[in-house]
């Protein structure tokens, strides 16, 4: 089986103000995902983990470095859409990431009708059932993102996304600015999407609490590097490098992995 995304030799640089270096914010990263995998990236802020996200999914583009999808390289604004048709993004602020002057139904439903599928009536049909799909109500459509939680509108990116049926979602840092409670349902919606639907997710976090309860694999990133890949029963029972033993002490004693 040939993986859904990789991506070999990314290389990300950011330009300095003035007469400042350039900030490398990867330094020749690879990363593969295969069909149905739920992969986390973990690491501290400033690692490079979300600018590696967003280059998987056409946001921000590598210095360096090749994207793949379905083993075809990635390069011009149609190669970009047709791998978008596979892979949805979703951000990290749910304040953000919705616009306030539209109904929760007109942000869902924009894919379809930018992509001109169905009719009018066939489209709020399952805009209602990809709502009621993450735990909300069909009637949710017509209100605004003003009147919802935090957490509630992560369900309605988390809908939007779906909506367009992808075989992969890569959120990033999607239940860091939420509480306990709130991150259990979200995660535990994403489980049984990934039981119910198949889709894949590459999931951003600093939280290895977290991905220790959701992903089959982890890469650790440090400094714009990937220094250690492993399956998640692995790499917690025995981490080989120092980065990574090191985020694991800052874990509480007792994680288990069968609940957050």
């Amino acid at each position: 089986m040939k993986p859904l995304l990789e991506a070999t030799g990314i290389v990300k640089e950011f330009r300095g103000r003035g007469r400042s270096l350039d900030v490398v914010a990867l330094d020749g990263v690879d990363i593969s995902i295969m069909p149905g995998e739920i992969v986390g990236i973990v690491g501290e802020s400033g690692s490079g983990k979300s600018t590696l996200s967003r280059i998987l999914v056409g946001i921000e583009h590598a210095t360096k470095g090749v994207v793949k999808h379905n083993d075809e390289v990635v390069a011009s604004p149609a190669d970009w859409r047709t791998l978008r048709l596979d892979i949805q993004y979703i951000f990290q602020d749910p304040y953000l990431s919705l616009a306030p002057h539209m109904t929760v139904g007109q942000s869902i439903g924009d894919g379809l009708e930018i992509r001109g599928e169905g009719t009018s009536a066939e489209r709020s049909k399952r805009i209602g059932e990809t709502l009621e799909m993450v735990g909300l109500k069909a009637s949710d459509a017509q209100s605004y993102p003003a009147v919802f939680s935090g957490g509630q509108r992560q369900r309605i990116s988390l809908a939007r996304a779906l909506i367009l049926n992808p075989k992969l979602i890569i959120c990033d840092e999607i239940v860091s600015g939420l509480d306990v409670s709130v991150q259990a349902q979200i995660l535990n919606l994403l489980v049984e999407l990934h039981r119910n639907q198949g889709v894949g997710i590459v999931f951003v976090s600093h939280d290895l609490r977290v991905v220790k309860y959701l992903c089959d694999r982890i890469l650790v990133m440090h400094r714009g590097l990937v220094v250690e890949t492993n399956t998640t029963e692995n790499l917690f029972a025995h981490p080989q490098h120092e980065y990574t033993q090191h985020l694991l002490s800052c874990v509480p004693a007792g994680l288990s992995s069968s609940g957050i």
